[in-house]
């Protein structure tokens, strides 16, 4: 699975419990196509988690959870 598959499986398994669901779904459509491994999208999530507000903040932190909790499986056994 590419990162991108990675992203989106991540936002659509998530979706149902944002707040800021515009907000994040913007955000996953600007990261997806860029090439960016899982780590780096892991890291941009969490960059913009420090210019945010504690909503926003929370939804992302709940993304990431979500595609750390995807690719565990996918590296387990």
């Amino acid at each position: 699975m590419s990162s991108d598959e990675t992203l989106l499986l991540a936002f659509e398994n998530i979706a149902g419990h944002l707040a800021n669901l515009d907000s994040i779904r913007s955000l996953v459509q600007e990261l997806t196509g860029c090439g960016h491994t899982i780590s780096e999208t892991i890291q941009l999530l969490e960059g913009k988690m420090e210019e945010t507000e504690v909503t926003l903040r929370t939804d992302l932190r709940i993304l990431i959870n979500e595609i750390r909790h995807i690719t565990r499986g996918k590296f387990s056994g």
